[in-house]
């Protein structure tokens, strides 16, 4: 998803003189073109996130839209004040590309997991947060952003994940409802995650009688509660499935959505990381399943409830 990213990031800013793109400390192949095509839309900051969140704050008081991409657990917790003072108490138009959510960068240890990040955007006014499952919900996400005045957060993986959803969305940032319409068990989930809980969506039609169904947040501010308000009705079993810590992402947005809605909550599950440092050594994969959050887990955690 990053390279479909960065690329319409490129397109938009072919067609839109406003559009710049503000990388710190990107490999230097990275919008390698773009920077010999259009210089004076790409800039490349080396490290230093706060100075990075201060100029672009900059560029948006001036008229520009900027992009900025990096590493998500360094762009929200090195640079949240700047975010909060400079971007979000002046609402300005800043779109920020937080790469390697969640588990991403495991191998790396618990200084570049971003597990936190969804809480701590949560926090800030203003801002619209996302978590795109797919490249096509990415592209048109971004397609659309431009003319949003907004400050959006876009949290997303490493790439390569199979696309579950159609391209051209009319309303990418809308909840995406699969399987059944009724269902017993009903999966609530937002980005990459959506993979694995798919998986297990489709190992259950073919050892359970009870009928799934799941619904995909690619935006997180609003969770659009009218459209999969009948599925969560109808189930008995409610699991809300994220790669974050237990506190301040979906699971946090959906109780507080149900108990506003007056409904029964003693149904949802939450199947998240865990509140604490990992310092486990492997793979964000090998963290899915450490944690529970692979599709086999999930499913037999389906089982077991």
């Amino acid at each position: 998803m990053r390279q479909t990213a960065l690329d319409t990031v490129y397109a938009l800013a072919k067609k839109d003189p406003r559009v710049v793109f503000v990388g710190s400390d990107l490999g230097a192949d990275t919008l390698k073109d773009m920077k010999v095509e259009l210089p004076n839309q790409f800039f490349m900051e080396g490290i230093s996130e706060q100075h990075l969140i201060g100029f672009v704050a900059g560029l948006a008081k001036e008229g520009f839209i900027p992009y900025v991409n990096t590493i998500a657990n360094f762009l929200t917790r090195r640079a949240f004040e700047q975010i909060a003072m400079d971007i979000a108490l002046h609402n300005l138009p800043v779109k920020l590309l937080a790469s390697g959510g969640g588990m991403v960068y495991a191998p790396l240890g618990p200084t570049h997991t971003a597990v936190d990040d969804l809480a701590l955007m949560s926090s800030i006014p203003n801002f619209r947060i996302f978590s795109p499952g797919d490249e096509n919900e990415m592209r048109e996400l971004l397609l659309r952003s431009v003319g949003d005045s907004s400050p959006w957060y876009i949290r997303f993986g490493k790439g390569g994940e199979p696309a579950f959803s159609p391209m051209n969305q009319l309303e990418p940032h809308k909840p995406k409802l699969m399987g059944e319409t009724k269902p017993e068990v009903f999966f609530l989930t937002t980005g990459v995650l959506v993979h694995e809980v798919l998986q297990a969506m489709d190992e259950l039609k073919k050892s359970d009688s009870r009928p799934v169904g799941v619904v995909h947040f690619p935006e997180l501010t609003c969770l659009e509660f009218e459209s999969w308000k009948e599925r969560y009705l109808a189930a008995r079993l409610v699991i809300v499935a994220e790669e974050h810590m237990p506190s301040g992402g979906l699971f946090s947005r959906i109780l507080n959505k149900i108990h506003s809605e007056n409904l029964d909550t003693r149904k949802i599950r939450q199947r998240s990381l865990p509140f604490r440092y990992l310092h486990n050594y492997g793979t964000q994969q090998e963290h899915l399943n450490f944690h529970g959050l692979d599709a086999i887990s999930l499913l037999n955690y389906v089982k077991s409830n």
